[in-house]
């Protein structure tokens, strides 16, 4: 069996994949609808967990505090992934800079979990 932050760190990977607008990476938006949606659907379950379950008996620990700042970037991502255009301005100015943070926390976690 997985550990969830394994789970959690390629959550986060698929969520930055699908979410940026880097012309190599942006080949799969070409896919199917229902799998753009069905990754959307994933990377939102995962940010529910992470603000809602862990983060929420964990706030104040490192880890607790790491999960909600993820699970925040993870449903923000989620929704840059299924409809971009239901987003404040703001938040479609500085996607690059979620994308980014969304992917420095999957190091974190991928990195801590590959040194254990």
């Amino acid at each position: 069996m997985l550990p969830m932050g394994s789970i959690m760190a390629g959550t986060m990977l698929l969520g930055v994949i699908f979410a940026t607008r880097l012309p190599l990476i942006r080949l799969v938006q070409r896919l199917p609808p229902l799998i753009i949606k069905g990754v959307a659907g994933l990377v939102f379950s995962g940010g529910l967990w992470n603000v809602l379950w862990y983060a929420s008996q964990h706030l104040g620990e490192r880890w607790g505090n790491a999960a909600l700042m993820s699970g925040s970037l993870m449903l923000i991502t989620a929704i840059f992934i299924s409809h971009p255009h239901k987003l404040p301005p703001i938040l479609l100015k500085i996607r690059p800079l979620l994308v980014l943070a969304l992917f420095a926390f999957s190091l974190l976690y991928g990195i801590t979990i590959y040194r254990m």
